[in-house]
């Protein structure tokens, strides 16, 4: 125990060395932490002159006090010093004040009907069934990456209200408006507001579904005006593409995947930063085999960086028995979102799929932009799914600048990174459970916070991480499903299982050969009891074991 005190006294004393004047403290108050076994009445018979007495001990069998002093008789600083000089002392400092960080309310006159973004029960909801913006905001308000890359959001749809006050959309402004010639040679005309792919010029129809879809993922926030988005200071790209033919969906995609490039094939001087697009159309009972252009345009978009929201049916079906696109499409940097109510309960129109669907977000009677200068409610996957797309633009503001560094050396692996701290940061939901991927409803902060923290790897801009490592799984406890993810830095044989307290196999998710890369494997544990289970990682010099909770 002497050896542990005298090891957090080093530690600390290392850090005091470092200290620089400040002014955020009680006035008259000290906290110092005494060697090992020095009475604390030792240090205040020293400083009588000062009027220096133990106001209360803070931990005491640590030998950490709160002390006092009268101002009166000596300044704050000198008394700190002072006492800081004293034998006895390991490490003292000033008692500051510290504020709460909880949350960050927007001044947004409407804020009050967004229960999706803070839901206080109004409107007969459920308290906290929503996905925690104001706490999120308390970690970033921000429109730019740590690197200085403006984000954009691409919401591909019917058309746009680009005037309307509470939003502010992406521009190209490398390009001349309205002279019929591509001023900056990326293979379109006139695309100064972004893509009509239904009528391929860069003349964009109005459309009130689209607005509504921008204002979810980025009306401008504390703005004294109309609602905040998820995001408050990010760009919406307007594409018109929600067509009734399959290859303007394409041309659309197509046109935010060349922005893209050219963002990274100039270093940032042309194109757009596009970290995500969001789509709320698709083909009901779609079968993914008959649509293969389609579905593997969300593997080229990913390879450039760009994560695809995508809206599920409006229809109480199961995806993965009866199909959809494009939720139903395989690809890994598609996030395949249903509609979840003010309560947290699955909206009853909307679909569904444990291996398909990944997660839930809010989108009934959701309040947003509208017509020029309007709002209102609109309900369907449409509403969720932009929630999740405005989600991956934030999760961009609050990455550290080492990993956006990394990320923009090799995009596509890193964009799958984004994934899944949105699918790891879920609120597990009864609703969403055996229902969806992640068993979860969106949660902003909690995704926000995984991204915060994220570590950027040593891979030489190859995308593979730097060492094994298996994670806790998440949620634990759980019920029936968590989520289990690793690092394999190299080719190689890997094994992945699970077993009961009494080290029986109950699962198999991983047993051969995988290439290196970062995987998240579902558990699903429908069919067992609940109690305490274990998972193993072994692969090639490698080994670990954790523990999880089932609780039925």
């Amino acid at each position: 125990m002497k050896y542990l005190f005298s090891l957090l006294a080093v530690t600390l004393l290392l850090t005091t060395n470092s200290y620089t004047q400040d002014n955020n403290y009680v006035p008259g108050e000290i906290i110092v932490m005494l060697k090992y076994g020095e009475p604390v009445s030792r240090l205040t018979n020293s400083f009588g002159a000062m009027g220096l007495e133990v106001k209360e001990p803070i931990v005491e069998y640590m030998n950490i006090w709160l002390l006092k002093f009268d101002n009166n008789r000596t300044g704050s600083v000198t008394a700190l010093n002072e006492v800081k000089k004293h034998p006895s002392v390991s490490v003292a400092q000033f008692n500051h004040y510290i504020s709460e960080r909880s949350q960050l309310m927007p001044n947004d006159p409407s804020f009050g009907q967004q229960w999706s973004l803070n839901n206080t029960g109004q409107s007969g909801g459920t308290v906290d069934a929503d996905i925690d913006a104001p706490e999120a905001w308390g970690l970033s308000t921000s429109g730019l990456t740590a690197a200085g890359d403006t984000i954009v959001v691409a919401i591909v749809d019917g058309g746009f209200y680009f005037n309307h006050a509470d939003l502010h959309f992406w521009k190209n402004w490398a390009e001349i408006p309205a002279n019929g010639i591509d001023d900056d040679s990326n293979g379109y005309i006139d695309d100064v507001n972004g893509w009509n792919a239904v009528n391929n010029n860069g003349t964009i129809g109005t459309d009130v579904h689209g607005t509504h879809c921008s204002g979810i993922a980025g009306a401008i926030g504390n703005n004294s005006y109309g609602i905040s988005g998820v995001n408050w200071n990010i760009q919406i790209m307007g594409v018109q593409g929600s067509t009734s033919v399959e290859s303007v969906a394409i041309r659309a995609y197509g046109y935010c995947l060349k922005q893209r490039r050219v963002y990274n094939q100039t270093n940032g001087l042309r194109g757009a930063f596009v970290v995500v697009t969001s789509s709320s159309f698709g083909v009901d009972y779609g079968q993914p085999a008959n649509f293969p252009l389609w579905c593997a345009f969300y593997d080229s978009l990913g390879n450039a960086g760009i994560l695809s929201a995508g809206a599920t049916a409006n229809l109480n079906i199961n995806i993965d028995v009866q199909g959809d696109i494009p939720t139903a499409c395989p690809s890994d940097w598609l996030i395949s979102v249903t509609n979840t109510t003010n309560t947290d309960a699955k909206n009853s129109g909307a679909a569904y799929g444990l291996t398909t669907i990944d997660l839930g977000a809010p989108g009934t009677n959701v309040y947003s932009t509208t017509s020029t200068g309007n709002f209102s409610n609109l309900t369907g996957t449409s509403m969720a799914t932009p929630h999740v797309a405005g989600a991956v633009g934030f999760m961009f503001s609050v990455a550290p600048l080492g990993w956006i560094q990394q990320y923009k050396a090799n995009p596509g692996p890193y964009a799958l990174q984004v994934k899944q701290k949105i699918m790891l940061g879920v609120d597990p939901k009864p609703s969403m459970t055996g229902t969806t991927v992640s068993g979860g409803r969106l949660n902003l902060y909690n995704s926000a916070l995984l991204m915060q923290n994220i570590t950027a790897v040593n891979n030489q801009n190859n995308g593979i991480p730097a060492n094994f490592r298996l994670f806790q799984n998440y949620p634990n406890p759980f019920n029936p499903t968590t989520m289990i993810a690793f690092d394999m830095p190299k080719d190689g044989y890997a094994s992945l299982k699970v077993f009961n307290s009494l080290g029986q196999e109950v699962a198999v998710l991983i047993d051969g050969t995988i290439k290196a890369g970062s995987y998240q494997k579902i558990f699903n544990a429908s069919s067992l009891p609940s109690g305490i289970y274990f998972y193993k990682f072994m692969t090639d010099g490698f080994s670990e074991v954790r523990k999880m909770s089932l609780i039925k």
